[in-house]
């Protein structure tokens, strides 16, 4: 079966999407077979032509000078700082050493401040309004989900929304839905360095997979949404992309400065985040142990164990390799549940050890999201603010949302499995 095991992946995961479909006769077939097109032909261009997959092998690099540049920067604060780099023997941060929260804070405040920077010359703005006319031709959507979806892929969730913010009182539950559902299955652009980084220091070439499902998760999205909930309303936006937002910023240094903070506030909550769940993770690992004991289980309960196994059916339909599907599985559950930088920590420290290439381009697509229940709250809180008369229908929304943007991510996976 090997290279098509994954066609019961997308047969499974768009079943599950008209399962629970709430108007299965308003489905647009045709938006769904262009973005499954759209899906497959990026994943193509990236993984099977020479040219662009060294393309993008070249933006990896350059997203591992970045991490070089945020050093330089941190190195003032954080020089003098002692790591362990090999077994025995001593370095220091300013060498080469890496030291998880400096180097992921420093990396952040970096891309946050070269973000802020291109969006407040607007090169931000035309560069997402160009990609999303093209997917409004291709699927037909409106501009407004366009616009945010294809913006998801390069700033945060919130942000994304922002460039939105005056067609937002306005958008039909559906656009809300579709918005929402690509804000969790992309990724913003600082975060994907650091993943990236992370896969450098483990000697995991992931950046052109990284890519490839942060460009593939915006149809994606707009897919899986727009079968769990159809337009049956009139968009305003409906074949119209215009982009309405200007920088905020007074001028270039002031646009460094917010994004600076805006970024290390996003290192800190990161930090935070990670600090909370990992503990409570050896919390709850150490009680799951104790009730094995307790009833003379063979093996050693734990969270991963049961991320293994109720994730089990997925990982396979997916088509990981058999000899990872227990791997893959784990971080599958360790993602949704907890959050992705856990399941990006275990993988490239190979915690949770994934053998062959084929599982690790899969999972690393599969987990590249935001969609977790911690992201729920943030994206409900923080769309709430930008449009507060809408905030009844995003928390009707917000479990749709996490359904969909996990699908979309599982999909683009499955079918970068079948094409790699």
């Amino acid at each position: 079966m090997g290279r098509f095991q994954g066609i019961f992946g997308i047969i499974l995961i768009l079943g599950l999407a008209y399962l629970f479909s709430n108007n299965k006769r308003k489905i647009n077939f045709r938006l769904v077979f262009s973005g499954i097109a759209l899906q497959v032909l990026i994943a193509l261009s990236i993984l099977k032509v020479g040219p662009v997959f060294r393309f993008f092998q070249g933006v990896g690099k350059a997203m591992g000078k970045l991490e070089d540049f945020a050093r330089q920067g941190a190195a003032f604060v954080y020089g003098g700082i002692a790591v362990e780099q090999k077994p025995g023997t001593i370095g220091n941060y300013l060498g080469g050493g890496f030291v998880f929260a400096f180097n992921i804070t420093a990396a952040i405040i970096l891309v946050c401040s070269l973000v802020a920077i291109l969006y407040h010359f607007g090169i931000m703005q035309r560069i997402v309004a160009v990609i999303a006319r093209a997917m409004n031709v291709i699927m037909r959507v409106s501009g407004a989900e366009a616009l945010s979806n294809v913006a998801s892929a390069f700033v945060g969730q919130i942000e994304a929304q922002v460039m939105i913010r005056p067609y937002l009182p306005y958008m039909t539950k559906s656009e809300l839905l579709a918005s929402m559902s690509g804000s969790l299955a992309c990724i913003a652009g600082g975060i994907l360095v650091v993943y990236s980084n992370m896969g450098a220091q483990a000697g995991m070439d992931i950046a052109p997979m990284l890519i490839t499902a942060s460009l593939m998760a915006a149809p994606g999205a707009l897919v899986i949404s727009k079968i769990v909930f159809p337009e049956t309303e009139e968009s305003q936006t409906m074949g119209k992309v215009k982009m309405e937002v200007k920088s905020h910023y007074v001028n270039v240094i002031d646009a460094i400065t917010h994004g600076a903070g805006d970024g290390f506030k996003i290192a800190m909550n990161v930090i935070a985040m990670i600090i909370g769940f990992i503990a409570l993770i050896a919390f709850l690992d150490w009680g799951l142990l104790k009730v094995g004991q307790l009833f003379h289980l063979s093996f050693p309960l734990s969270l991963n164990w049961i991320f293994g196994k109720l994730f089990y059916p997925i990982a396979w339909a997916m088509g990981v390799p058999g000899e990872d599907v227990n791997s893959v599985a784990t971080l599958l559950g360790q993602k949704l549940t907890i959050n992705e930088f856990i399941a990006f920590k275990n993988l490239t420290d190979k915690a949770v050890p994934v053998l062959s290439q084929k599982g690790l381009m899969i999972v690393s697509i599969a987990i590249c999201g935001f969609a977790n229940f911690s992201s729920v709250g943030m994206q409900i809180g923080g769309i709430g603010v930008l449009a507060p008369e809408r905030r009844a229908d995003l928390a009707a929304l917000g479990m749709k949302a996490l359904f969909c943007g996990t699908l979309a991510s599982y999909l683009s996976a499955t079918i970068a499995g079948i094409l790699f």
